[in-house]
């Protein structure tokens, strides 16, 4: 008796040792994890990486009277490659020559996916495009040069200020190359909403995975809750003429150093023209009302763009029952204005412009 005694405890003891060194391994092997360029990293899984909600970060006012935020500095280590870097290739689309005679052209964007990117998952979308001059490898670079603004974008998402994205740069330049204009390219913009709702939306959310769920209108329009119209410059005009025409497919828009004021319509009427009324009447004959939009536009304070930015600003606060600025936290707000100290009309202001701007987009958008 004593005997079986015995052995039964030797069972027990070497079972109970067994299952802790199986235990040991198993944890051993999940705080490791070897990505697709066979470096090791700790304590960040392929399974857990961007599945987090980031937090509304905290802002601090310029200005509390006007409601002017302080656009808070890029950290130098954001404009070197992060550990989790996304991916940038290149994508050819058929468009038309909206502006001019109609012709087919062949084009290409600049699409930035996220570190681990997935798609089987839903990914929300920014759309970015340049300022006079510029390209479709303006904001981000190229597959093989890769620009800061990327690294900066890199490391808002690994360090969960930002919800894994996709980004799309594009040009509103015809066949892809800087057209000479009279008119730092107003003309041309008006047309180029129709190529972005028409071709490069329907093309890009046919390829990539984003929260449509069909690419035809109702279905870029029952997704437009994750999805933002950014961009800088003329490229920021751009985007303010998007919310007075696309708001079925943008809830969120980003304008930087880029104002209703720089527009054919108000140079054209330049004694009586409100960027605030234009905006608000065009928001309305769409068919949306102040709580389907959130704007958050940017510039530096020693930015040639200021004067005119601020005017729209200063045109907005004077309908301020429509368009609410203040921090992104507060209640019932659904405009910011971020000031950038000692940033200029140039590549880091509009670093500058992203980092402040695109954390809180991305909380507002993951309360959705």
């Amino acid at each position: 008796m004593k005997n079986k005694i015995w052995g039964v405890v030797v069972v027990m003891v070497m079972s109970l040792l067994i299952t802790g060194c199986f235990a040991g391994c198993v944890k051993s092997n999940n705080n490791t994890n070897t990505t697709a360029d066979n470096t090791t990293t700790n304590n960040t899984s392929a399974d857990t990486f961007g599945n987090y909600h980031p937090a509304m970060p905290d802002m601090s006012y310029t200005d509390e009277d006007d409601k002017v935020l302080t656009n808070g500095t890029v950290p130098n280590e954001y404009e070197s490659p992060a550990s989790h870097q996304g991916k940038l290739q290149y994508e050819d689309y058929k468009t038309f020559d909206y502006d001019d005679d109609g012709h087919e052209m062949n084009k290409y964007l600049v699409v930035y996916t996220p570190y681990d990117y997935d798609a089987s998952k839903e990914y929300d979308i920014l759309y970015v495009t340049h300022g006079h001059t510029g390209g479709a490898t303006t904001w981000l670079g190229s597959p093989t040069n890769v620009y800061d603004t990327k690294n900066v974008l890199d490391h808002l998402i690994e360090d969960g200020k930002v919800r894994p994205m996709l980004v799309v740069s594009m040009t509103y330049y015809d066949d892809n190359e800087d057209e000479e204009t009279s008119d730092y390219d107003m003309a041309i913009l008006n047309s180029f909403g129709k190529e972005l709702r028409n071709d490069i939306i329907p093309f890009v959310e046919s390829k990539y995975s984003t929260y449509a769920k069909t690419t035809d209108h109702e279905g870029l329009k029952a997704s437009r809750n994750h999805r933002i119209m950014g961009g800088f410059s003329m490229g920021g005009v751009a985007t303010n003429l998007q919310m007075k025409e696309s708001m079925d497919y943008f809830k969120y828009y980003m304008p930087i150093s880029g104002s209703l004021y720089w527009t054919t319509d108000a140079y054209a009427n330049r004694s009586s023209y409100n960027a605030g009324k234009a905006l608000q009447d065009a928001i309305t004959a769409q068919g949306y009302t102040r709580d389907d939009f959130f704007f958050y536009m940017s510039t530096g304070t020693v930015d040639f763009a200021k004067s005119t930015v601020e005017k729209q600003i200063e045109s907005m606060n004077k309908l301020n029952d429509f368009f609410t600025f203040g921090k992104p936290s507060e209640e019932g707000v659904n405009c910011c204005y971020g000031l950038g100290v000692d940033e200029g009309h140039n590549d880091h202001g509009r670093e500058t412009a992203i980092y402040n701007a695109l954390p809180v987009l991305s909380a507002l958008i993951g309360r959705e």
